[in-house]
């Protein structure tokens, strides 16, 4: 794929493997993050299609800003789970229902929300029942229509939540400066507008619209109450998904649930738009802050090495249950059952041969793992190709790099690229294999390799 300009749409700088401390587990709420708790991979991008991102989203890598990475599952203390719901198959609970209809409510006001209801009055077998739910008009109702009716009297509030480009504004900074401060407790020392450029402005994504008119790339969506903005809603639109990227609002609006409001209002643009998921990002088992994922259901989960993706719920859910904030794959757990490692349904509070099922990995600890040397084709990772997978799904002579001018290169061309092996973490060859074996078969032949940052 090219650009206008004749550059590759998608360009990814390989940073590699690194390990951190944990800001999801209990340490954090004591104001003590655990040390040596995770690590990841990860890469840089200063041009990436929508459409791989899609395909590195499915294979468990998130971005934050420009920086993509892909967490360790087997070496972190809170496994990141890539969760995804299928957007036309939402049903909406009765906590949540309620979130909409007291939004609503505020908004729109009780004296409009009466004259409303007398022109389309409902049974009363209507209003116990919640196949007259419908979550695309429900969430559109409290919005302020273009053409009001002369017949109702005006809403109580106007309410506005288009989509528009993610550009920076003095307006959306003070917002995520007071968020930050008052939800995370940051100091203001901590929050600075090029953060916030960084973090919620750049995108890494090429916006585009497909030929059925289905826009992709990176969006802001600001909500706002009479004019003034309450809430924003930052959105990557992908060819089969909505991802939530981040989401803040106005602590004074925290009775609301705007938080909830804005999960719902991203599903019911997903079934509007022809996007067939809605991505909610990491979804941490052990994190209660985390754990308000799953009541969005049906929630599918990507299982790390098989690929695939199985509902979070039942077996597997009791997996993670059981693991105790160990990793989790789904197909492991399949082969356990079919080998009697585990009992049907893997819900025992204990296994008798856990280590058969998962065994402890070469250098557990990310620091001992980073201290090494080895490259993750050896210290294995899942979600990571292994050696022969490598060199069955990817030629790596044939991968494509951008030095910065002259255009694109083959790795071949390289004067030492004989000189390293696969294995070998401190060579060129060694840096292209560990980043081809993090991508995947199709992404290491479609990604320009760039070296010209």
């Amino acid at each position: 794929m090219q650009a206008t300009t004749g550059m590759p749409l998608s360009l990814m700088t390989p940073i590699g493997y690194q390990s951190g401390d944990c800001g999801y587990c209990k340490g954090e709420e004591s104001g003590r993050r655990t040390p040596d708790s995770r690590a990841s991979y990860y890469a840089l991008s200063k041009s990436l299609d929508p459409e791989h991102y899609q395909m590195l989203m499915d294979r468990g890598w998130r971005r934050s800003g420009t920086l993509l990475y892909l967490p360790d599952a087997s070496r972190s203390c809170c496994p990141h789970y890539t969760i995804r719901l299928p957007a036309a198959e939402f049903q909406a609970s009765r906590d949540q229902r309620q979130t909409i209809y007291r939004w609503n409510r505020f908004v729109l006001g009780e004296e409009y929300m009466k004259q409303a209801s007398q022109k389309t009055p409902k049974t009363k077998s209507d209003k116990k029942s919640n196949a007259t739910f419908d979550l695309k008009t429900s969430i559109h109702a409290s919005e302020t229509p273009p053409n009001p009716s002369p017949t109702l009297p005006q809403p109580a509030h106007t309410f506005t939540a288009p989509l528009e480009p993610a550009t920076f504004t003095e307006e959306k900074y003070a917002l995520f400066a007071s968020y930050q401060q008052h939800v995370h407790h940051e100091s203001p020392a901590e929050i600075s507008r090029a953060g916030f450029k960084r973090f919620l402005c750049s995108s890494p994504l090429t916006a585009r619209t497909t030929p059925s008119g289905q826009a992709l790339g990176s969006y802001h969506q600001p909500y706002r109450l009479d004019g003034a903005l309450i809430a924003l809603a930052v959105l990557d639109l992908l060819p089969h998904a909505v991802s939530g990227v981040y989401f803040i609002y106005a602590p004074e609006y925290e009775k609301w649930s705007l938080g909830k409001l804005s999960a719902l209002r991203e599903i019911a643009l997903a079934a509007e738009a022809g996007y067939a998921y809605y991505y909610m990002g990491y979804y941490i088992h052990g994190c209660e802050k985390m754990r308000y994922k799953a009541a969005y259901r049906p929630q599918e989960v990507l299982d790390f090495e098989g690929g695939g993706w199985g509902r979070l719920e039942g077996a597997l859910e009791g997996a993670m249950g059981r693991r105790g904030g160990r990793w989790v794959s789904a197909s492991r757990e399949r082969e356990g059952r079919a080998k009697g490692i585990l009992a049907d349904g893997g819900e025992d509070d204990k296994v008798p041969d856990e280590e058969a099922l998962y065994p402890t990995p070469l250098h557990p600890t990310p620091t001992a793992a980073t201290a090494s040397g080895l490259s993750l084709l050896e210290l294995g990772m899942p979600g990571v190709l292994s050696l022969a997978e490598l060199r069955e799904q990817v030629d790596l002579d044939d991968m494509k790099i951008y030095l910065g001018r002259g255009g694109v290169h083959r790795t071949r061309d390289i004067v030492s690229w004989q000189e390293g092996s696969e294995t070998d973490a401190g060579s060129i060859k060694g840096v292209m294999a560990e980043f081809a074996a993090c991508l995947g078969g199709r992404l290491a032949r479609e990604v320009v390799v760039d070296f010209g940052r």
